[in-house]
């Protein structure tokens, strides 16, 4: 007969990054598992030989759904998981416990880490969507349906839901004061803004503008930049203050699956098919393009000090590319099915993933001598 006991830590093998939430949230602790192991870390040492970044990895699993979006809050405490049984959950990724099992033999004991999860809620998260969290870490916006939910963080309760889109919600952005969002949707090829505050449609944008599924700010919040898909395959940067329409790249020789703009404002990396491309956002100049994995990418982040784009792909695969050069640095091997979903911690120490499997892999990624 087995036999199980806890013991509290605040730090293991991931980040010790603050204090859980405020008393008046009741912590939920449900069995998310993590394991370490030792055939995934090996594969990930030798894929990584020739880069200077050390990389261990833990699996987060006891999902129900595939993992269809996840986000970490900015300050680093807690990874909210969007689930393809139409769940989020907030999940404490600065409390741990670990659970110590007696085998058949004295002394014989294992052990496993168990996520700590805040709150568990129902919410028709699309597939292929994201989590949009907003940069005061008070708000996010869910792709649900042909809807946004806007939902407080603190206790996933929705607060609003902005009605408008005619087809499935692709993505959502927020402005960095958190005034304003945008949603596009590639099925009724329209972009729409909203008043955060108000919940009001402020404005659809409709003339000429391709299946749009991609949407994200400048840090500044001076412009927002959209990709398509479909026959247009363009990126189109628009006025964030009068919604104007700035200038269009040209059409582009693949879907585009997924845009980020670096923190530091310098370049905006782009997803093209399976193609990771890098333009210097205030020249408009395209810099280089790499081609990643055979199969086309879905989603794609960068590190938090811009060098570092991480990618996912449809292999079941993660690559992670040096902004700058344009060179692969790595590959991530582990996952089954495909990855859907990728944040970065914001000390850029832990990489998330998110796929087919119904597991979130933690990859602590750090620079070697």
């Amino acid at each position: 007969m087995l036999k199980t006991f806890c013991l509290s830590l605040t730090c293991l093998t991931t980040p010790c990054v603050g204090m859980p939430l405020a008393p008046m949230i009741a912590a939920e602790l449900t069995e998310f598992l993590p394991s370490r192991s030792t055939e995934n870390t090996a594969a990930i040492a030798k894929a990584s030989s020739d880069s200077n970044l050390l990389i261990t990895v833990q699996d987060l699993a006891g999902f129900n759904g595939i993992i269809t979006a996840l986000n970490v809050t900015p300050d680093g405490k807690y990874l909210i998981v969007g689930t393809g049984d139409n769940t989020i959950n907030l999940i404490d990724i600065a409390k741990q416990i670990v659970s110590y099992t007696q085998g058949s033999q004295p002394n014989d004991y294992s052990d496993t880490l168990v996520q700590s999860v805040i709150y568990t809620k129902n919410s028709q998260i699309n597939d292929f969507s994201d989590i949009a969290i907003s940069q005061n870490g008070q708000l996010m916006a869910i792709a649900a349906g042909n809807n946004v939910e806007l939902r407080r963080v603190t206790d996933g309760e929705r607060i609003k839901s902005l009605s408008g889109h005619t087809n499935k919600v692709s993505s959502t952005a927020f402005s960095p004061d958190a005034k304003i969002l945008v949603s596009v949707s590639g099925g009724d090829r329209t972009i729409r803004i909203w008043d955060v505050e108000m919940g009001k449609l402020l404005e659809t944008l409709a003339d000429n503008i391709g299946p749009t599924t991609n949407v994200v700010f400048t840090p500044d919040g001076s412009q927002f930049i959209t990709g398509a898909i479909g026959g247009d395959r363009t990126i189109k940067f628009w006025d964030a203050q009068t919604f104007k329409l700035l200038k269009t790249s040209e059409q582009q020789p693949g879907f585009i699956n997924g845009l980020a703009v670096t923190p530091n404002g310098v370049n905006l990396v782009v997803a093209v098919r399976n193609f990771v491309k890098v333009w210097n956002l205030s020249s408009g100049q395209e810099l280089h393009s790499t081609k990643g994995p055979s199969l086309e990418i879905n989603a794609i982040t960068v590190s938090p000090n811009s060098k570092l784009v991480a990618t996912a792909n449809k292999e079941g695969s993660i690559m992670v590319f040096d902004i700058a050069t344009g060179k692969m640095i790595t590959t991530l091997n582990g996952h089954n099915g495909w990855v859907l979903s990728l944040a970065f911690s914001p000390d850029g120490k832990t990489l998330y993933s998110g796929a087919e499997d119904k597991t979130v892999k933690i990859w602590q990624l750090k620079e070697g001598n």
